[in-house]
């Protein structure tokens, strides 16, 4: 009866586990993604952001079709390492992918996150800043959907141009 009991659990437990996706699904993105055709912002490069707290270098791509891609925090700090790194294989993970939209010299993205409880729920990042000139972006808000809190920040973005980008068609995004 104990095994009977054990393998019936067991089975339910893997039930459980494989229906993950059904059982916690992801966010969906609230910004709808619509084509960046202005000039406020340059797209043919990356805006980086070091933060010396973590003495690593983030990297974002903007694309004209309102797609943001982050390629996470390199160490070192040196530009030309973190160009070297850049390649497409990375890119295949959905909390790299977002949208964003420019109203002004306003700028927002929103991106998702991955969860920092054992959920594979992927949650939702948002960012808000003022467009300082065409390479530089104050990012001074953000707010995470898990934890539902809003931030205030302080990150200067600056451009850098790249003329190995990579693609933007991904399979998360429409």
């Amino acid at each position: 009866m104990k095994t009977a009991t054990l393998l019936s659990f067991t089975a339910c437990f893997f039930m459980l586990i494989s229906c993950c996706n059904a059982l916690f699904p992801d966010e969906n993105l609230t910004i709808k993604r619509s084509d960046y055709t202005g000039k406020e912002l340059r797209t043919d490069g990356y805006f980086y952001f070091f933060q010396e707290s973590t003495n690593l270098i983030y990297v974002r791509f903007l694309y004209r079709n309102g797609i943001i891609l982050s390629v996470g925090g390199y160490s070192p700090p040196d530009l030309e390492e973190v160009e070297k790194r850049i390649i497409n294989p990375i890119m295949n993970s959905k909390d790299r992918w977002g949208v964003f939209v420019v109203n002004g010299n306003t700028i927002k993205y929103e991106k998702w996150i991955g969860s920092s409880s054992s959920s594979p729920k992927a949650y939702l990042y948002n960012c808000t800043g003022n467009i300082l000139n065409d390479t530089t972006i104050h990012f001074t808000e953000s707010y995470n959907s898990e934890t539902k809190k809003t931030n205030a920040i302080n990150e200067v973005w600056h451009f850098k141009q790249f003329s190995s980008k990579p693609d933007s068609t991904n399979t998360y995004i429409k």
